[in-house]
């Protein structure tokens, strides 16, 4: 890890604390331990079988999914995951996740408020019966959104995938496309990807604390006195208000996966501090 003007910090794919639950491995790369406020940032893996329980009993949470197939079991829904999917697990809400293949499921989640009551446990938070294991897992072609059998109603899916939403312009060349928003329900957190092609951006800042994963791609990171490159699993912590810009020196277009609170636009940047 590298920390930067202002308490921006780069982090490579090595870095975090590591934590195994069953099927799930954690690494847990931003959070208040490592110096944000309000916004965390997980990169996880889970093997086949079913996951332990998640519960944020105050706080919001998105995940992405990077790679592999399998189902998201939120309360009493299932939505079908693979590559590009994006999922809301409201507070309160108690959700694992199934895998049914050998390939692992690759996730990169976020979390605001960070909560301290956040509950890991092999029975769901209501002690129903799970469902995990009596119903299949979706196919990789399968829909986004719930399963036929779910108990959610139609219209209010937690899930969106990053080729269903309108690619939007940031600057003269950069592109993104918001995944998680308020139209799924989530109120304080705004998920995102964006493509960052050659080019160097001007050195702006936001009114929001953000967390990045570097999807694809290499370049730099620049504040006021520092630099620092950065690669494929790399993160990226920008406090609010912190002077920054990234860098694309390369010819290969930068894909980064982003997380902020509170909720907004990610086009939005002021170049005068």
């Amino acid at each position: 890890m590298k920390e930067l003007t202002g308490g921006c910090r780069v982090y490579s794919s090595e870095d975090g604390q590591i934590s195994t639950h069953g099927t799930w491995r954690s690494r847990s790369v931003i959070s208040s331990a490592s110096g944000a406020k309000r916004i965390t940032q997980t990169v996880s893996e889970y093997s086949q079988g079913a996951s332990p329980y998640v519960t944020n009993p105050t706080a919001e949470e998105v995940l992405y999914v990077i790679a592999g197939n399998g189902a998201c079991h939120i309360t009493d829904a299932v939505y079908a995951m693979h590559p590009g999917v994006a999922l809301f697990i409201p507070p309160g809400a108690t959700y694992n996740i199934e895998n049914s293949s050998p390939e692992p499921i690759r996730t990169v989640s976020a979390c605001c408020p960070e909560d301290p009551n956040r509950t890991i446990s092999n029975h769901p938070a209501n002690h129903r019966e799970s469902k995990v294991g009596q119903a299949p897992s979706p196919a990789a072609d399968a829909p986004v959104g719930p399963i036929k059998g779910s108990q959610r109603p139609a219209g209010s899916s937690l899930s969106i995938h990053e080729q269903d939403r309108e690619a939007i312009p940031a600057g003269k060349d950069r592109l993104f496309r918001i995944l998680v928003h308020t139209d799924l329900g989530c109120k304080q957190i705004t998920q995102f990807v964006g493509w960052i092609p050659t080019s160097k951006a001007p050195v702006h800042y936001h009114e929001y604390e953000e967390g990045i994963y570097i999807l694809e791609g290499s370049g730099v990171i620049h504040t006021d006195d520092a630099d620092c490159e950065f690669g494929p699993g790399s993160s990226v912590y920008f406090p609010q208000g912190v002077r920054h810009c990234v860098e694309n020196p390369g010819n290969t277009t930068i894909k980064v996966l982003g997380a902020f609170y509170p909720s907004g636009s990610p086009g939005a940047a002021y170049e005068d501090h």
